[in-house]
């Protein structure tokens, strides 16, 4: 077992992992609920000692097998939820503490949206600003799915850190999860997040009122938000070190959607020249049109099986019309977008 624990844990060189800390969070979760978390982590091959440091990563394929084994257990069906009870500013590094002494909420939201990495490599999250409110916004960067209960994870710690920050004057409008309904215990779902939730959600996200961007902070400092804040950007440097094509994958799945994808805008957005971004990728034995391809076939992959519209997903991805993309698709896949759903949703019917 030592063996296996070793592989499921990483220092900072990881392409799809999770900070180190939230796995010792997950343990006290477990305990609290009566359950022993010792052979639920060694079923996934993870020692607890470890994820005291949060250079520290857990591998996604392990991350993934301790949450199957959570929820093989009859008496955790809402454990995404009860992780919230023991999550701390300091569970995520720098990045938690530099966002808590953030002026206002806002400063606290920008922050986690973009030092997120810190937090998990498995999915992206953005903030939309809309006329009549705001969304964060969780896209599957990982291809592979992780058992529903991260997704109920994500929320509930989310609206927990803010409603601490703001001293629980955070409150979601809405909250959407991407995970099917839980039949006995959605009414547990409302009481905790306090406002209507929407479960077969394509994405999770949390909607509120824009006026809480502006809401002041009562743990406000600037010099140790800056002095967290160059921690957390020191942190951020190991982890792109380590994995520089992660990098321009999450960047490309920010712009895909605006119709930019080429190597000029994503080097900029980088901030490195367009030779820098072809030398730093060669050296990961990648290239630029292969992570482009890679990201492009992924999203449109996860966004087929979500029962997208063929031309919606043609644009989430870059293309500047269907045919455009129908024909990229067959190339990567051999199957034209229509079959290859076809032919997921009868795998799926007969799993």
């Amino acid at each position: 077992m030592l063996n296996k624990s070793r592989a499921s844990l990483v220092m900072i060189a990881q392409k799809f992992s999770t900070i180190g800390p939230l796995g010792v969070v997950i343990w006290q979760a477990l305990e609290d609920l009566g359950v022993a978390p010792e052979p639920l982590f060694a079923e996934a091959g993870i020692e607890v000692g470890p994820l005291l440091d949060p250079n520290t990563r857990i591998a996604d394929g392990a991350f993934r097998e301790l949450l199957k084994a959570i929820e093989a257990q009859a008496s955790v069906q809402t454990f995404g939820l009860h992780l919230a009870k023991f999550i701390h500013p300091t569970t995520f590094y720098s990045l938690g503490v530099a966002a808590y002494c953030s002026a206002t909420l806002g400063d606290y939201v920008e922050k986690m949206v973009r030092y997120y990495s810190v937090v998990t490599t498995n999915d992206v999250m953005s903030l939309v600003r809309e006329a009549d409110g705001c969304a964060l916004i969780w896209t599957a960067h990982n291809p592979e799915p992780f058992p529903p209960i991260r997704e109920d994870g994500i929320a509930a710690i989310f609206v927990t850190i803010l409603r601490i920050a703001s001293q629980n004057r955070f409150r979601p409008r809405t909250v959407s999860l991407a995970r099917p309904y839980p039949s006995d215990e959605a009414p547990r779902y409302e009481i905790f997040f306090g406002c209507e939730v929407i479960f077969d959600a394509a994405e999770t996200s949390i909607t509120f009122d824009s006026e809480l961007l502006d809401l002041p902070l009562v743990g406000a400092d600037p010099e140790l938000a800056r002095s967290y804040e160059q921690l957390t950007e020191q942190y951020i440097a190991k982890l792109e070190k380590a994995d520089f094509p992660a990098r321009v994958r999450n960047e490309l799945v920010r712009l895909l959607p605006t119709g930019v994808s080429g190597k000029e805008a994503v080097a900029s957005v980088l901030c490195v020249s367009t030779r820098t971004l072809y030398n730093r990728l060669e050296e990961a034995g990648t290239t630029f049109r292969e992570v482009l391809d890679e990201t492009r076939r992924l999203l449109a992959e996860d966004y087929l099986k979500k029962g997208l519209p063929v031309n919606e997903i043609a644009y989430l991805t870059g293309f500047s019309d269907t045919a455009n993309f129908s024909r990229a698709f067959k190339k990567w896949t051999g199957l034209s977008p229509m079959a290859y759903r076809a032919e997921t949703t009868s795998s799926g019917d007969h799993a």
